[in-house]
């Protein structure tokens, strides 16, 4: 029998990031569907035992280790210091040097850490997108220049860099036609929980939601363009009609923290309160739930790398109204309607046709789009190991 692989994966639990935390969630549900012969030991690299937790409890994965990481400092004895304290002064320099336990794996993802000392190791890293450099008027200057300093001189420079679309991998190869790294293009798909014992009607009177309504669940940054969903709103409402849109997502934009409250100005002005309803961060099982009972979910995002609220989409058979971007229009071939960013006219016309009429779903079986996912990711490894 084959000696099963040892896979490190970084993590942390990031509600402001929150689909960085499910992007390696759902790689280890997507290893969850190889048999167990095939399953790889997976060490999660994590600062403290509650993310690792967090990891137990979420994917029931049989073959899961924990490693502290970064890695706590390192301890002297009271003889060990005594003695560098001589040696420091007879030769100016400590002769015990103890060096941080290193983690036992085949392969590391994200490896962007220096400290990791294991041989072999393979530099595989991935870029979620290239957001600065379509719309640098969300970022500060150093935060561009931070992230263009990573790109160039520690992922270009690595073995492998991991795009989650060929629309990145396009924007890579332009931006750094010399790079060392070669590409792999890895789309992701989703796990969700179950949420099956859920009460819709709990739910709804828990949240003040009345039916019907659009879902509209993304983290308020700027570029999610949450605004072009209240301007159709008022669209609709000087025609005399009245929509219900529910919000979810992490309301703190540390890069425009204006952002929502220009947004509630909006709805003040525009006399929207009854229109909309906030919910902030809220748990998984309750987004998907709300997902699931929408008329649809509204996706208005100027820019994505690959969208975990797409993909939540495609899983439960939804249907969108989605921002015509390259990205989306790779993701997404059936029941969405598009319409450009900006458009807020056509968004208006969308959302009334789809409050109207009962919205035809093409079913798919989204366990295919999962299954692609672990065998991509298997392949990468193969490839990051052989």
């Amino acid at each position: 029998m084959a000696k099963r692989k040892r896979i490190g994966l970084v993590f942390s639990y990031n509600e402001n990031w929150i689909a960085g935390s499910y992007y390696i969630l759902n790689i280890i549900h997507a290893l969850n569907t190889l048999s167990d012969k095939e399953k790889p030991i997976l060490v999660i690299l994590s600062e403290n035992i509650e993310n690792f937790n967090v990891v137990l409890k979420e994917t029931n994965y049989p073959f899961l280790e924990y490693f502290v990481f970064p890695f706590p400092k390192v301890n002297y004895n009271l003889i060990e210091n005594i003695f560098n304290k001589f040696s420091k002064k007879l030769i100016n320099r400590r002769v015990i040097n103890k060096k941080p336990k290193q983690p036992i794996v085949d392969f590391l993802y994200p490896n962007y850490i220096d400290s990791i000392k294991v041989r072999g190791l393979k530099k595989v890293n991935w870029i979620p997108d290239f957001q600065e450099e379509h719309l640098p008027q969300y970022f500060s200057e150093e935060e561009i220049k931070s992230r263009k300093y990573i790109q160039k001189e520690i992922y270009c420079n690595g073995d492998i860099v991991v795009l989650s679309s060929k629309d990145a991998e396009m924007d890579f190869k332009r931006l750094y036609p010399d790079a060392k790294a070669k590409t792999f293009v890895l789309n992701f798909a989703v796990t969700h929980p179950d949420f099956s014992y859920i009460s819709p009607k709990k739910i709804f009177e828990k949240y003040n939601i009345s039916e019907p309504y659009f879902f509209l669940p993304n983290q308020f940054w700027a570029h999610k363009n949450h605004i072009v969903v209240l301007q159709a709103l008022k669209i609709l409402k000087d025609q005399g009609i009245d929509v219900s849109v529910v919000f979810s997502g992490n309301e703190n934009d540390y890069r425009n923290k204006d952002y929502l409250a220009n947004l509630k100005s909006f709805i003040e002005v525009n006399n929207l309160k009854n229109n909309v309803n906030f919910l902030g961060f809220i748990p998984r099982d309750e987004q998907l739930l709300l997902m699931k009972e929408s008329k649809a979910i509204v996706q208005p995002s100027y820019f994505e790398g690959w969208s975990t609220v797409v993909e939540d989409v495609k899983a439960l058979n939804k249907f969108v109204l989605l921002s015509d971007i390259k990205v989306h229009r790779e993701q997404m071939k059936y029941n969405c309607d598009f319409f450009k960013p900006s458009d807020t006219n056509k968004l208006a016309l969308l959302i009334k046709k789809h409050i109207k009429v009962e919205t035809k779903i093409n079913d798919i079986d989204y366990n295919l789009n999962k299954k692609k996912f672990s065998n991509d990711f298997i392949k990468l490894i193969e490839q990051a190991t052989f």
